[in-house]
């Protein structure tokens, strides 16, 4: 069916200036690939810069877990660009193009990572066409525990962006983790009180060294269950004294609150729906939250139904309802920049609902 003459044309002229627009912001951002050091390693990632600002304000994106490279930080390097906040995204040590051993990732170090990142922003300090006292820390995921290790080895980070972290320990996150699966799996309350029992014993295998047996006795009785191979697959009972518990004891414990309440910067913390994020336990980070809030910290909370845990939409969800929440992310993001030489950017707002 054909549009109307008026309907055609007026649709045309909107295309074009969407065009235009797009067009407009691509170019109105430089990229530079650069390489920086921390340690003995190199690091090499992509500064984006808003093109006609001599003096930019800029953000270090710190990863989440995993082989991160620079790419995975694309959408917010990008948005923070184009609101005039320069961005460096680099690949994660051991990955992409930067140095490490390719285990470095998974086996990592939350001071290494950190070290990293501070060398980032050590870097744009000292690059020209970024302010060096408006540098600040992008942490996703797991870089909320990093950026709070790395914040408070800078003179004072302007500011901080936080998306989807965990204000709780690792063992706390993983325990979280896994009955928030078998749950979403479909095993019931008991399935998912039961992995939390095992993976429980496990890490108390990990820090003392005993209550093996223990262990083993319950990975022998929930073995058949029907949750089980869904969580361990073909995995086995670590051994005690392995080298897996012995990485995993220097970072099961690893708890950001004490680092966080050292930081003065006005951090934006941005969460998902509690129901649909199962990597991160919302709930008890945003109360521990609101408890730092009664003590003077500069926080902004946002938290946002109907997302999960890369804050994308999930759910039997309209397309316009995916593109408003899409909207309304950004808006947050960007009026939080804005408001940040004021009071207001420490005032949190209240969960947004699905309409």
């Amino acid at each position: 069916m054909r549009l109307p003459g008026k309907l055609f044309f007026l649709s045309v002229a909107i295309g074009l200036l969407i065009v235009a627009w797009v067009g407009w912001q691509w170019v109105s951002v430089v990229e530079e690939d650069v390489e920086f050091r921390s340690g003995d390693l190199v690091l090499r990632g992509t500064l984006r810069s808003p093109r006609w600002v001599d003096s930019a304000p800029a953000f270090v994106m710190v990863h989440g877990s995993g082989p991160a490279t620079r790419q995975t930080m694309v959408v917010y390097a990008w948005l923070f660009a184009l609101k005039g906040y320069a961005t460096l995204a680099y690949d994660k040590r051991g990955t992409g193009a930067s140095d490490g051993e390719p285990h470095e990732w998974r086996e990592f170090s939350f001071e290494d990572l950190a070290a990293d990142s501070v060398a980032g922003y050590r870097f744009l300090q000292s690059h020209p066409h970024i302010d060096g006292h408006r540098v600040g820390f992008f942490g996703g995921s797991q870089g909320g525990w990093v950026v709070s290790l790395a914040a408070n080895q800078v003179e004072s980070p302007a500011f901080i962006t936080m998306v989807s972290p965990s204000v709780s320990t690792v063992a706390e996150d993983r325990v979280f983790q896994r009955s928030a699966w078998v749950s979403h799996l479909g095993f019931g309350d008991q399935a998912a009180a039961e992995a939390s029992q095992l993976i429980t014993a496990d890490h108390a295998v990990t820090r003392t060294g005993s209550g093996y047996d223990r262990y083993r006795e319950l990975w022998d009785a929930y073995e058949p269950r029907a949750w089980f191979a869904e969580v361990y697959r073909d995995s086995a009972p670590e051994p005690v004294g392995s080298h897996a518990r012995e990485w995993e004891k220097s970072i099961l414990d690893f708890d950001p609150q004490p680092h966080l309440r050292k930081i003065d910067a006005p951090i934006l913390w941005l969460f998902g729906d509690p129901l649909l994020d199962r990597s991160v336990p919302v709930d008890l980070s945003l109360n521990r939250l609101a408890a730092a809030k009664e003590h003077g910290a500069c926080y902004r909370v946002v938290q946002v139904d109907n997302v999960g845990h890369t804050l994308e939409p999930e759910g039997d969800l309209g397309l316009q309802e995916r593109l408003n929440i899409r909207f309304s992310l950004v808006q947050d993001i960007y009026q939080w920049l804005d408001d940040l030489d004021t009071d207001s950017a420490c005032a949190s707002r209240p969960p947004r609902k699905r309409s």
